[in-house]
């Protein structure tokens, strides 16, 4: 997924790119390339995306794109990749991403950057996902173990293991996406 945010701030640019720095370090990005046009920031990896349901232990990369307007304006373009936990991402993740995108802009132009309210926003975002993998696993498990039994009394045999584990895995997944769908709805 990707998101873009800008705008304008009139301010030394030394300072504005010193601020910068200190907001994605703070938020525990690293610092990966750097000129005189921006800066890209990097925070977590893919290994976080199928291992995590935080969000940031999953991949994400900021492209930051800093413009001279005239002395001390600047046009400030922060391009986001945020990579979510599945194929599809709920409402609380978009959320969250657009509440990380509002942090900077507040940061950077106001000075202002209120943590704990991010914070509340990702541990809401940590028990959304945790919930959602629960009730696709409480869901999928029984619908695979049905679908399997059906399978194996139309054939009169038992399925490959290999077959039984994809058929399992599909079905977690469908009420994965079920779910997701069901909750961008409501």
């Amino acid at each position: 997924m990707q998101k873009l945010i800008g705008f304008n701030i009139k301010r030394n640019k030394k300072l504005l790119v010193s601020d910068i720095i200190k907001f994605y370090e703070v938020r525990g990005y690293e610092l990966i390339d750097a000129d005189v046009r921006g800066m890209t920031f990097k925070r977590g990896s893919i290994w976080g995306n199928m291992t995590s349901l935080n969000p940031t232990k999953w991949r994400t990369t900021v492209n930051i794109e800093i413009i001279k307007k005239e002395r001390l304006d600047y046009n400030i373009y922060a391009n986001y990749k945020f990579t979510t936990s599945g194929f599809f991402r709920t409402r609380v993740e978009d959320h969250y991403y657009n509440e990380e995108l509002n942090a900077f802009s507040k940061a950077i132009e106001n000075f202002q950057l209120d943590t704990e309210f991010i914070e509340t926003i990702l541990d809401k975002t940590n028990k959304s996902n945790f919930q959602l993998l629960t009730n696709s696993l409480l869901l999928g498990v029984p619908t695979a173990i049905l679908i399997i039994l059906a399978i194996n009394s139309f054939t009169n045999s038992t399925l490959p293991t290999l077959i039984a584990s994809a058929i399992t895995a599909i079905a977690i997944v469908v009420v994965y996406v079920i779910f997701v769908q069901l909750r961008g709805k409501a």
